[in-house]
C-alpha cells in the first residue's frame, strides 16, 4: 500500500468530492474507495495497487460518509496537468482495519 501524503480534496458545487493525487504508472482498473467513516480511506486503483488517503479533513468526513461516488484526478509531476481522471464508487464498510493499521504504523 502506498501512502498519499500530499493530496487535496475539492468539493464541487454539486457536492461531489474530487481527490487530487499524484499520478501512478499503472492504469486504474475498476477503482473504488473503501471507507468506514473514520479519518482514513483506501483507494483501490487495481488489484495490485492501493493508496491510503490518510488523515481526511473533518469537513470531508460527513460528505464521504454518504457519498456513492467520487472523482480522482491524477496530477502530473509538474502538478500543472491532469494525467488522468476517473470516477470511483465509494464502498462503505463498518470498519476498515487495513487503513487504520496502515495509518497507525506510519506514526511509529
Amino acid at each position: 500500500m502506498q501512502n498519499e501524503g500530499d493530496y487535496q480534496v475539492i468539493i464541487t458545487n454539486e457536492g461531489i468530492l474530487v481527490f487530487l493525487i499524484k499520478t501512478r504508472f499503472s492504469t486504474p482498473e475498476k477503482p473504488f474507495i473503501l471507507y468506514d467513516g473514520g479519518k482514513h480511506a483506501t483507494l483501490y486503483r487495481n488489484e495490485n495497487e492501493t493508496v491510503l488517503l490518510d488523515y481526511l479533513n473533518d469537513k470531508i468526513i460527513p460528505i464521504l460518509s454518504t457519498a456513492e461516488k467520487a472523482v480522482v484526478f491524477e496530477l502530473s509531476d509538474e502538478i500543472e496537468d491532469i494525467a488522468r481522471d476517473y470516477e470511483v464508487q465509494v464502498r462503505h464498510i463498518k470498519q476498515n482495519t487495513f487503513a487504520q493499521n496502515a495509518g497507525d504504523n506510519l506514526l511509529k
